[in-house]
């Protein structure tokens, strides 16, 4: 029990240090899972080998996590059904919904198939079964990694922010634009306070469906509703992804005379992303991230997931390669005992 106990310190303290070093890595989610395990392990076993009947306790606990698991797919099934009410039908506002449908389909699925007992049902339903277990804790590497980045900022002192843009309304700011924007302001409030006048850049080309650069209209905010001086927004309205927010924001504040890095204010659930896009450009800025409607974060935060999982697709491909492997070697088996 004591090296349980001196191994969980161990992974907490490994932690700690790399994501005190660097909160804007991967790496940090698949530390902080491992440290969480390993945890849980040591809590299991001193619940087993101290408290009465400690065996069912914990059986209890496993039961009800995986009650969780089935909670958390009729969650996400309703919530796919609100975001087509309420933001239209597209694919984005679907994926909630459908990773709904394969938290509760996929188990029922991959054991229909392995009871078939044929080598192409064993295969299949193992591949499966490989396959969402495999992508569950991608997952919860995401996650372990981008909350703690949310909810620990690094506050920067720093002569520049950096306003990511999204979607107009009619080409006037929506509440997710407004919630990026008040952050900013929020943030620029602090510099002050430290003796910093930071520079704003609105940042945010023209989509097909706009009347005008979303930049436009955020820096529009800023000055007529936000009080910001016109003279501390630059506005950059060219940029078309995140990535293009950075390097034109970034040219423009480093024109102006201003040193990186820089804080990036958007979305509380996009901060992450920003983050490591940031880092994968060579820039040391941190970013901060508003608030966003209940409803909306289930499907966001997938969205976030998937496009990580396109930056670290050649990883994740890797890291599958032993389970191929592994099916294959099933397959094989079953064909030679058949």
């Amino acid at each position: 029990m004591l090296g349980a106990l001196f191994g969980t310190a161990f992974w907490w303290a490994v932690y700690l240090l790399v994501f005190r070093r660097d909160r804007r890595r991967v790496r940090n989610g698949v530390l902080l899972l491992i440290a969480l395990y390993s945890s849980l392990s040591t809590l299991a076993r001193l619940v087993t080998t101290t408290l009465p009947m400690g065996d069912l306790l914990v059986l209890a606990g496993a039961a009800v996590a995986l009650l969780g698991v089935v909670v958390l797919g009729v969650f996400m099934v309703f919530n796919g059904l609100t975001m087509v009410r309420k933001e239209g039908r597209s694919l984005g506002n679907l994926l909630s919904g459908v990773v709904g449908l394969a938290l509760l389909g996929a188990p029922v699925a991959a054991s229909a198939l392995v009871l078939t007992m044929t080598p192409a049902g064993l295969g299949a339903g193992a591949l499966l079964a490989l396959l969402s277990l495999h992508m569950g804790l991608a997952f919860l590497v995401f996650l372990c990694a981008s909350v703690p980045y949310q909810l620990f900022p690094r506050q920067l002192r720093t002569g520049g922010i950096i306003i990511h843009g999204s979607g107009l309304v009619n080409g006037r700011v929506p509440k997710l634009l407004r919630s990026r924007l008040d952050r900013a302001v929020t943030e620029r409030e602090r510099l002050l306070a430290l003796g910093e006048d930071p520079l704003l850049v609105p940042s945010g080309g023209q989509g097909e469906d706009e009347s005008r650069p979303e930049g436009e209209a955020m820096a529009e905010y800023l000055i007529e509703e936000a009080g910001i001086p016109a003279e501390r927004v630059h506005t950059e309205t060219e940029s078309r992804t995140t990535e293009e927010n950075l390097r034109f924001s970034h040219r423009i504040l480093d024109e102006a005379g201003h040193q990186a890095p820089y804080v990036v204010s958007t979305s509380r659930y996009h901060a992450f992303r920003a983050a490591l896009l940031a880092r994968s450009l060579g820039y040391a800025d941190e970013a901060i991230g508003g608030p966003t409607t209940f409803y909306y974060v289930p499907s966001a935060t997938l969205r976030e997931f998937l496009a990580i999982l396109s930056y670290r697709k050649v990883w994740l491909a890797v890291s599958f390669l032993p389970s191929l492997a592994f099916v294959a070697v099933l397959v094989r088996a079953a064909t030679l005992s058949g």
